[in-house]
C-alpha cells in the first residue's frame, strides 16, 4: 500500500484525504492544531478528517527539522509527501527534497509566498509591469504615502507580504483613508500574518484565477480560468467555473509566464488575475489547488479530480504528456493538442460557489435547514460556515462567510445564476440581531 503524507491541510485537502482511502492509499496528516481545521472548515465537512489513517501530532508543522524527525519515527516509508495548505508549501516542497520525493522548487515557493519579492521579480523578467514598496510595519505606512514619490500613488493596494484568505489586504483610495487602513491592520491576530506590509498599484477590473497542474519546467496543464465575486475590494465570496471570454488567451499566457518567471516547475496553482482596460496583471501565485471548495468546483465542471491528480503526479502515476508552454497557453484546440500531445481538463458544464455574508455585526439567531437549501435548483453541496449562537462581524475576510453553496448548471452562467438565486434564498431566512 503507497502511504501519502499530508503536511496540515485546507479545505480541499480533505478531499484529497477521501481520495485516498478510496483509491486504497495509506493517508498519513501531520499537524500540530487540529483546533485549526474546527476553525477553517464547516463542521459538515470535519468527517473526512476521521478518513486519515494516521496522524502525526508535532508541535511545530512548519519546523524543518521537528517534522523530518518525526516522519523517519513513525514511517517505515513514503510514496508522496504534499500539502493543499498555503501556510505549508513551503516545507512540504522542501521535506519532498529531503526526502527524494517528487515535489516542487522550495525557491519558487518562497519567492511567490513573499509578495514583494514576487512582484520584483516579475519587474525584473518583464513578467509584469505593477509597482509596489515594502515596509516592515503598518505603522510606516503614512510615511511612506506622504512622500513626494512618483513610485506609488492614490489609489495604492495594501497587503501583508505573507499572508493568506485575503486577511489585511486593502484597498486605500486617498490620504483621508490612511490611519483606517492602519488600524485596521493593527487588529490582525491571524496566524501566518506578516508584520511587513507591501504597498502596490491598485489593479482596477475584474479579478479571475487560472487553474494549472504543472507537471515539469516550462509545461502546464490549464485547468481553465474561474471568476469572482469580490467586495470590500479584497474578499472573495464567490467564482464560476469555466470562464471564456476575448481575455482567455491573454489571462493564460499571463498566468504561465509567471510560474516559469518563479521557477515554478511542480504541481498545482491557483494564478490570481486582475484583467484591466490595459490587459491582465498578476495578483499573487498560490503554489496549491484553490481552497474553499474551488476544488470540487473544477471536478463538476470538468468530471476529473484535480486533488487526485495532484497525488498521481506526486506519485509518478498520472498519465499526461508534458502540457502548456507560455507562448502556447490560449492556442486553438488543433494547436494546442500538438503543442500537449494530451490535455487532461475539458470542461462539460459549469459550476459555481457563492457564501452569505453579512454587512452588519451581530449574533446569528436562525438560517434555513440543510434540507430546504439543498432543495433549491442546481443546488450540490452546502456548508455551514456559522451556526444559530455564533457572532458575525462585518465583511473582512474570508473568515466572514456564513453559509456557502456549490451548485451546477448547463453552463457557467447558469450554476452562477444558481448560486445566487440559493443564497437569496438563505438570506431571506436568515436572522442576525
Amino acid at each position: 500500500m503507497k502511504t501519502v503524507v499530508f503536511i496540515e491541510t485546507n479545505f480541499s485537502g480533505l478531499d484529497a484525504i477521501a481520495y485516498c482511502r478510496q483509491n486504497g492509499y495509506r493517508s498519513v496528516l501531520v499537524t500540530d492544531n487540529f483546533e485549526r481545521f474546527r476553525k477553517w472548515f464547516p463542521a459538515s465537512s470535519l468527517a473526512r478528517l476521521d478518513l486519515v489513517d494516521k496522524v502525526i501530532h508535532v508541535s511545530n508543522s512548519n519546523d524543518f527539522d521537528q517534522v523530518a524527525r518525526a516522519l523517519r519515527k513513525a514511517l517505515a516509508s513514503i510514496d508522496a509527501l504534499l500539502t493543499f495548505a498555503e501556510i505549508r508549501t513551503h516545507i512540504a516542497a522542501r521535506l519532498c527534497r529531503e526526502f527524494g520525493l517528487r515535489g516542487a522548487n522550495p525557491e519558487a515557493i518562497e519567492l511567490a509566498q513573499d509578495k514583494y519579492r514576487f512582484r520584483r521579480t516579475l519587474l525584473a523578467k518583464g513578467a509584469d509591469s505593477v509597482k509596489c514598496r515594502r515596509i516592515d510595519s503598518i505603522e510606516l505606512l503614512p510615511a511612506l504615502l506622504s512622500a513626494a514619490d512618483e513610485t506609488l500613488d492614490f489609489p495604492c493596494f495594501v497587503k501583508p507580504v505573507q499572508g493568506h484568505s485575503s486577511i489585511g489586504a486593502m484597498l486605500c483610495r486617498d490620504r483621508s483613508e490612511v490611519p483606517a487602513v492602519v488600524q485596521s491592520m493593527r487588529r490582525i491576530t491571524e496566524d501566518w500574518i506578516s508584520p511587513a506590509f507591501v504597498v502596490e498599484d491598485y489593479l482596477s477590473g475584474e479579478l479571475v484565477s487560472v487553474e494549472i497542474l504543472t507537471t515539469g519546467a516550462g509545461q502546464h496543464q490549464i485547468v481553465g480560468i474561474a471568476d469572482r465575486d469580490v467586495i470590500n475590494a479584497a474578499v472573495e465570496i464567490g467564482a464560476s467555473f469555466p470562464l471564456v471570454d476575448a481575455h482567455r488567451e491573454a489571462v493564460e499566457r499571463k498566468a504561465c509566464a509567471a510560474l516559469d518567471a518563479i521557477g515554478y516547475d511542480f504541481g498545482a496553482s491557483h494564478v490570481e488575475i486582475i484583467v484591466t482596460r490595459d490587459g491582465p496583471h498578476l495578483v499573487e501565485v498560490n503554489t496549491r489547488v484553490g481552497g474553499s471548495g474551488h476544488a470540487l468546483m473544477l471536478d463538476l465542471a470538468t468530471s476529473r479530480s484535480i486533488v487526485g491528480d495532484c497525488i498521481e503526479l506526486c506519485l509518478g502515476t498520472l498519465q499526461c504528456a508534458a502540457g502548456t508552454s507560455a507562448s502556447t497557453a490560449g492556442a486553438t484546440a488543433d494547436a494546442d493538442s500538438r503543442s500537449t500531445g494530451h490535455r487532461l481538463y475539458h470542461p462539460q458544464r459549469g459550476a459555481a460557489w457563492k457564501c452569505l455574508v453579512s454587512h452588519m455585526s451581530g449574533t446569528l439567531i436562525a438560517l434555513p435547514t440543510l434540507d430546504a437549501i439543498r432543495a433549491q435548483p442546481g443546488v450540490h453541496e452546502v456548508w455551514l460556515h456559522c451556526e444559530p449562537g455564533d457572532r458575525v462581524a462585518d465583511v473582512n475576510s474570508n473568515f466572514s462567510w456564513i453559509a456557502q453553496v456549490m451548485c451546477t448548471g448547463h453552463d457557467r452562467q447558469e450554476a452562477k445564476r444558481n448560486a445566487a438565486r440559493a443564497v437569496d434564498f438563505i438570506a431571506a431566512q436568515t436572522t442576525i440581531a
